[in-house]
Parts: C-alpha cells; structure tokens; sequence
C-alpha cells in the first residue's frame, strides 16, 4: 500500500516537472472513474469525453497548486464536477439540451437493483431533468452532502434537497411502471 502512495506522490512529483509520460500515467489511472462521475452527470458519452479531457488538461495545468497528493481524486473529481456543471449551464443559456440517452457505458456492475437490471436503472436516471439528475447524482452516487451539492451547483441547500427528493419521486414512480409493466 505504501509502495503504491509512494509510487502516485513520484508520479505526480514528475507531472509538476512537464514529464508527459507521467502525465500519461496519471491520466491512465484515473480516466475511468472520472468519465464515469462526468457521464453520471451529463448523460451523454460525447460531453462526458470532453469534460474529462478539458478537466484533465486544467489539472495539468493546476497541478502545482496541489498540496497533499493523497487528495488527488477528490481534487480531480472537483474538476471534472466543475467542468460537467459548467458545461450543462452553457447548454441550458444555449438551448441545446441533448435529448437521447444511448447505453450505460462503463457500468462495472451487472447487478439487479430491486429487480430491475442497473442499466435500466442508469437509464431512468439519465432521463430526469437536468436539475434534478446533477443534484441526485452527486449526492446519491458520489456521495456528496446537501451544502457541498448547494456550492457545487450555485443553488441553495434548501433548493438542493426539494431536487434530491423530486428525483427520487420520479425514479420511484418510473422504475414501478417498469417493474410491474
């Protein structure tokens, strides 16, 4: 386990020299999870592969400013939040909301969630209006608390926990009718 940390503090020690290798490595190891945090949040392959290159180009860039190597995913996964959110904002100014939700890609899990396979229930999620998907995804998925949600997404707490159960009562509601169809 030490061997590993030791491994991730040189790593990034050579990212903060412009080693590209380094760079490359990092990114290697962390890719995944971040697609899978981006896409959670956005519903689409296509923006969640940008948001993750846009995040990790800004990391790159920021990476200096990185005290505590042992926060590096929480830290990169703040970017990649960031980014998502930013990108959902410009597409509401812009009225080019995506509308089709193509496969669940990624899912490590094949489990059943009270029946129903996990992509059926990515998929429901996917659907929600984008409000209340960000708000449910962060905190039910990523794990987020009400005022890390409320300052990630500009919202208030209050506004952030009416779109938390809002989600849940639309998931609720269209996972049964397709449970009991």
């Amino acid at each position: 386990m030490s061997q590993s940390i030791n491994l991730t503090e040189q790593i990034i020690e050579r990212c903060k020299c412009g080693d590209e290798r380094a760079r490359y490595a990092l990114y290697q190891q962390y890719v995944k999870p971040m697609y899978n945090v981006a896409y959670r949040i956005l519903g689409n392959q296509f923006d969640a592969e940008d948001v993750v290159q846009d995040a990790f180009v800004k990391a790159f860039k920021k990476i200096n400013t990185l005290k505590e190597f042992k926060a590096l995913t929480s830290w990169l996964k703040q970017i990649v939040v960031n980014e998502a959110i930013s990108l959902v904002r410009k597409q509401k100014k812009m009225q080019l909301i995506s509308e089709y939700v193509d496969e669940v890609p990624d899912v490590e899990v094949e489990e059943m969630a009270d029946g129903l396979p996990i992509k059926q229930v990515m998929k429901t999620i996917q659907e929600l209006p984008d409000g209340a998907r960000i708000v449910f995804t962060l905190r039910a998925i990523e794990g987020y608390r009400f005022n890390e949600v409320a300052e990630l997404t500009g919202q208030t707490v209050n506004n952030c926990k009416v779109q938390f159960h809002r989600a849940k009562k639309i998931l609720n509601n269209q996972l049964k009718t397709i449970l009991y169809a």
